[in-house]
């Protein structure tokens, strides 16, 4: 009875993970659907529309075909949610190398990493002379990264899914707890409304300090969505301009903040929640003297003005911890000691609820505090009971402990692939973990390791990092247990 039992489970999981699948897919064929609208504007680039609409309507009609009984779905554990989360990522990856492929001509592989990089908001790249190819294509590239922001499952769940526990344990399996509204529709609603309105900002900002129309769209989008892919090679570099840089920082910090926060200024009206929250609180913490310590070193080693060591200290400290990946000059010429600084912030990372990656400040400062209450658990009496709060969020030891398992697992894979980069491509230790901590934390910065030369498993490796940061690791450690359980196997029949 066992044996069968097991089938009978294995049959209902994967009747739910593939109406799950299908009802995902349907919303990334949707999106396929969008960058060729801009050829009203660059008529020229018509010729590669059927690269966007052909992949689409076939993602749309697999969706369909295989999220038919969908509605039949009642309930949905979280194993099944999580699996469904992690495969889409990858399926999507996968659906969207087709104009990787066919415009920008690149290989599989190459075109699979780009995907990659983009859905999950990380920003590495194996494109160079971003400028010569056609604008349908850089669109694509920040169009993935602006949904990637918010992520998949938000978009359909605002788009296709019905409210219930199935959406429920799909929005947890992406890696996100916040509900800004009791309904979790109205939630991703509310969430969608904050992201696109302040999307029109940053393109209006932008603009009116000089930034071409197609750039401040490009880079409004990937700023707010903290992706960092921009339209040229230099990134905010390119522009050379103090104004475009200082508009970056504030789109990025915004990306990087809690909705739930977004949600209460706009409401009140008031930006005294953005100050009153403890994320924003150690953001700033963190970022302050880390600042100083980027610019003594590139004064000290670097030999660079003063004036241009702060505007860039500031700057690429800012896109670190909230995991966009812009930059204003090429970080490989950097000392080993800011680069080692930079990467601490990847890992770091923005603030939960928010679109960037990393391990999350929320995590960094209740590890800091469970260390407090475990050195006050042993000076105070017996019996004394410590709150465990911070800022306006109470915590079980449950909580605790899942932080700690999760930010050890985070530092476990943050290491192998350290370790593993090292030893392939002989590079310091500062470089190889400077590479897989932006890819982990999916950032975007580089020191240049990452191009097209790259070995295969080293792109496979980074891959892989990509897609563990985005879902925080559990779900995709989820995902490749159950699918090592689907190996052809004897049932045993009692």
């Amino acid at each position: 009875m066992l044996g069968v039992r097991r089938y009978i489970n294995l049959t209902e999981d994967l009747f739910v993970v593939k109406n799950l699948i299908g009802a995902l897919l349907q919303g990334i064929g949707l999106a396929y659907l969008i960058p060729p609208l801009i050829v009203w504007f660059y008529p020229n680039e018509i010729i590669y529309v059927y690269y966007f609409v052909i992949p689409g309507v076939i993602s749309i009609l697999l969706g369909a075909w295989l999220g038919r009984h969908v509605k039949m779905i009642e309930d949905v554990n979280l194993r099944q949610a999580m699996i469904s989360a992690a495969f889409v990522w990858l399926f999507a990856s996968f659906i969207s190398v087709v104009p990787f492929m066919k415009i920008a001509h690149m290989s599989f592989i190459d075109s699979y990493f780009e995907s990659m990089s983009a859905w999950t908001g990380t920003g590495l790249t194996m494109m160079s002379n971003l400028e010569s190819y056609p604008h349908i294509l850089l669109f694509w590239r920040s169009w993935m990264q602006w949904l990637g922001g918010i992520g998949i499952v938000l978009v359909a769940l605002t788009i296709l899914i019905r409210p219930g526990v199935a959406a429920a344990r799909l929005y947890k399996a992406e890696a996100r707890t916040e509900r800004i509204l009791p309904n979790l529709a109205n939630t991703s609603k509310i969430i969608f409304q904050i992201y696109a309105i302040l999307t029109l900002l940053g393109v209006y900002l932008y603009y009116i300090n000089g930034m071409p129309m197609f750039d401040a769209v490009i880079h409004s989008m990937t700023g707010l969505g903290t992706g960092g892919m921009s339209s040229h090679d230099l990134s905010i570099g390119y522009f050379n301009s103090l104004s475009i840089e200082a508009v970056t920082i504030f789109l990025m910090i915004m990306g990087a903040v809690n909705f739930t926060v977004h949600y209460k200024m706009f409401k009140n009206r008031s930006i005294r929640h953005f100050f009153e929250d403890i994320q924003v609180r150690y953001m700033f913490i963190f970022l302050i003297p880390t600042i100083v310590l980027i610019g003594y070193s590139l004064i000290t080693w670097n030999h660079m003005q003063i004036a241009k060591a702060f505007r860039e200290s500031v700057f690429h400290a800012v896109s670190a911890i909230t995991c966009t990946g812009f930059s204003i000059d090429d970080l490989s010429k950097y000392p080993e000691l800011a680069k080692l600084l930079i990467g601490f912030l990847m890992v770091v990372g923005g603030g939960a609820g928010s679109t960037a990656g990393g391990i999350k400040l929320i995590r960094i400062t209740l590890t800091y505090e469970s260390l407090k209450w475990t050195i006050q658990q042993a000076i105070l009496p017996k019996g004394a009971v410590i709150k465990r709060k911070v800022g306006n969020y109470i915590f079980s030891e449950d909580e605790i402990q899942e932080v700690f398992s999760f930010t050890m697992t985070y530092f476990a894979f943050l290491l192998i692939g350290t370790v593993w980069v090292m030893a392939r491509l002989g590079v310091s230790i500062a470089n190889a973990f400077f590479e897989v901590a932006s890819a982990q934390g999916n950032v975007g910065l580089s020191v240049g390791i990452t191009s097209p030369a790259l070995p295969l498993d080293i792109k496979i490796l980074l891959i892989l990092h990509m897609w563990i940061g985005r879902l925080e690791i559990f779900s995709t450690l989820v995902f490749i247990v159950s699918a090592l359980m689907l190996i052809p196997r004897v049932v045993e029949r009692e």
